[in-house]
């Protein structure tokens, strides 16, 4: 999307105000990207992440990262979705070392595995968390 096509869809959303809540994010998304509708989390935490300012709200220079952030969210709770097996939100260990042997890693022993465990489990409940799982926010431009 160029600048000036992210800029009117920024305009389009925005209450005049110079800025995008959380509800006018959602409207857009829906609006323009409805397979991305029904996935509240993805949403959200691409709301935060976009949010590189830290005021709670997406200004122009954030809005351009929504889209893609969006996407890898989206993909990110799908993924956890599936190593959820118990359906309890929540990644245990023995679901996460599931979830590194179906991708083939096999090559990480079990201590360096607990260990990116608990890097990740970022609260130390021994479980992951949707919002513990961080998209590499620093690849995008």
């Amino acid at each position: 999307m160029s600048k000036e096509e992210t800029k009117k869809l920024f305009k389009q959303f925005d209450n005049g105000n110079g800025h995008l809540s959380l509800a006018e994010i959602e409207r857009a998304v829906i609006y323009f990207y409805p397979q991305f509708g029904t996935n509240k989390k993805a949403i959200l935490r691409a709301y935060k992440a976009a949010d590189t300012s830290g005021n709670g709200l997406v200004e122009l220079k954030e809005f351009d990262k929504i889209v893609q952030l969006l996407k890898q969210y989206d993909e990110i709770s799908k993924i956890f979705e599936e190593l959820d097996t118990n359906d309890d939100h929540r990644i245990n260990f023995q679901e996460f070392q599931k979830g590194f042997n179906l991708l083939g890693e096999n090559s990480l022993d079990e201590d360096s595995l607990k260990q990116e465990f608990d890097t990740i489990d970022s609260n130390d409940g021994n479980s992951i968390l949707f919002d513990e799982v961080k998209y590499r926010e620093k690849n995008i431009k």
